[in-house]
Formats: structure tokens, C-alpha cells, sequence
């Protein structure tokens, strides 16, 4: 069995007192992580799928690292449409068993016998995500039918959620991975050893069961979009809670429970 923390969308700046969505990041990140550290179940690691810090600065990095270094679990970070991989880099890794995958921030790593791929999403044309062909190829050579059972992260959501603003996009652009249908050919092989794909990037919790492959965004450790069908803006719910996932993988099933928790305002 292995279990991990999926959170995402920190959006933390180099002011501690930076707001985004009326709510004070820094806080709201400081706050999630004393509730982890207060878990009493084990919990193999966390993974973050991205926007670490809202201004690409290696300010926020800092300010981050001095919420994420209190953490009592390892931690992996995906590369946000509002980060700076080499910023992320400098200041918050400080894992050397990652393995370059390709040209971008994209990495594997393995723990009880399941392999964990991150692949870098962001694309030229933000706020939505693209693949290169390089890293398509790369998913075609990982995603064969045989093999040790497969995750993959990355994070911009890679198909259509029945909303408008993130499918077909509204004010600056579509949220999805542009070239998403390419993405979902080149894993389609691996489908009966895939055990997730998990993304962030929309704040809002999301799961989606395509083609035998699970997909799964977590809640917002901030702040959650709106996302109804037809909806053609992402307007704030101010209303509703922080979240994230708690991802459980044992024998051939996948469980999720995405929690939410008063955090403060």
C-alpha cells in the first residue's frame, strides 16, 4: 500500500502578507501544513501539482520554503503555469534520487513498487498547458502495456472537465493541455498499469474515469473556482473551503478523499 498527500495551488508571494482571492496565502499554507503534520495514519509523501508561488520570484520561494521545510514528509513539486522551475529548484529541492526525464522540469521517481512520472505542462500560450514532442515521445516509451504500475503528474488538466472556461476558455485562454488528445494516445497503451493521472491548476477538485484511466485534480489549498457547466468565467466561490486529497493505492484500486478544512481568512 502506499498513500500520499495530493495539494496544489499554493500561490504564495514574497509578502507574508499577499492575498489572492481575499485570503491570505501564506497563512492558509502555514495553517495546511500544521494540520498534516498533526496526521496520525502514515503518509508516504506529498506531492504538489503546482503554482507553488504566484510571481515566478525567488522571494516567495523562500517564504514558502519556510512553511513546506516543517512538513514531517518528503515532498514532490511539479512545475505551476505560475512558477519558475529554476527558481523552484534552487530553493526548494533538495532530493537527488529525481531522474531527468527531458528538457524541462520533468522527472520520475519510484516507492513501493509503483513508478511516478512529472512532466512540466506549461505552455507558450498561457494560462494552458502544452506538450512537446519530445515529452510525448517520452510518454510513449514509458506508457507501454507491460511494466511496474504507472502514475502520472503533471499540471494542467489533460481533457475536458464540462466547463467552459477551462475546456474552451474564457477571458486569456483555455486551461487544458492544448494538445491533450496527443497526451491521451501516448498513455493509452498503459492504461491496465496506470493507477492516476494528477493535475491541478483549475482549484477545484475534480474526478474523471476516461477510456479505463482514472484522472484527478485536488481541491485548491487556497481557494476553489466555480466550474459549472456552460459556465463561461472562473468567478471565485468565496464560500467554499481549502482543500486537498488524500490518494490511496493498495492492490488494484485507487481511492480518493478530498478534505476540506477552515483556514484563515
Amino acid at each position: 500500500m502506499i498513500r500520499f498527500i495530493h495539494i496544489t495551488d499554493t500561490h504564495v508571494r514574497g509578502a507574508a502578507g499577499f492575498e489572492l482571492y481575499g485570503r491570505n496565502a501564506f497563512a492558509y499554507l502555514e495553517t495546511l501544513v500544521d494540520h498534516l503534520n498533526r496526521h496520525t495514519f502514515p503518509i508516504d509523501f506529498v506531492l504538489h501539482t503546482g503554482d507553488v508561488v504566484d510571481d515566478r520570484s525567488e522571494a516567495a520561494y523562500h517564504l514558502a520554503k519556510t512553511a513546506l521545510s516543517k512538513l514531517r514528509y518528503p515532498i514532490y513539486y511539479v512545475a505551476g503555469n505560475h512558477d519558475d522551475p529554476a527558481a523552484l529548484r534552487r530553493v526548494l529541492l533538495n532530493n537527488s534520487s529525481e531522474n531527468d526525464l527531458g528538457g524541462r522540469f520533468d522527472y520520475s521517481f519510484s516507492l513501493k513498487g509503483i513508478t511516478f512520472a512529472v512532466f512540466d505542462s506549461r505552455g507558450e500560450r498561457d494560462p494552458a498547458g502544452w506538450l512537446s514532442e519530445e515529452q510525448l515521445a517520452a510518454l510513449r516509451t514509458l506508457c507501454t502495456a507491460d511494466g511496474p504500475p504507472l502514475v502520472i503528474v503533471l499540471h494542467h488538466p489533460p481533457l475536458p472537465l464540462d466547463s467552459q472556461w477551462i475546456d474552451h476558455g474564457a477571458a486569456l485562454a483555455l486551461m487544458l493541455v492544448e494538445n491533450h488528445a496527443a497526451f491521451r494516445a501516448a498513455i493509452a497503451p498503459a492504461r491496465g498499469r496506470l493507477r492516476g493521472v494528477f493535475f491541478g491548476h483549475i482549484h477545484r477538485a475534480y474526478q474523471a474515469y476516461h477510456e479505463g484511466i482514472l484522472y484527478a485534480s485536488a481541491a485548491s489549498a487556497l481557494a476553489q473556482l466555480e466550474s459549472y457547466p456552460e459556465q463561461p468565467y472562473p468567478n471565485t466561490a468565496p464560500d467554499e473551503p481549502a482543500g486537498y486529497s488524500i490518494v490511496t493505492m493498495t492492490g488494484e484500486t485507487t481511492i480518493l478523499r478530498h478534505i476540506f478544512l477552515r483556514l484563515p481568512s
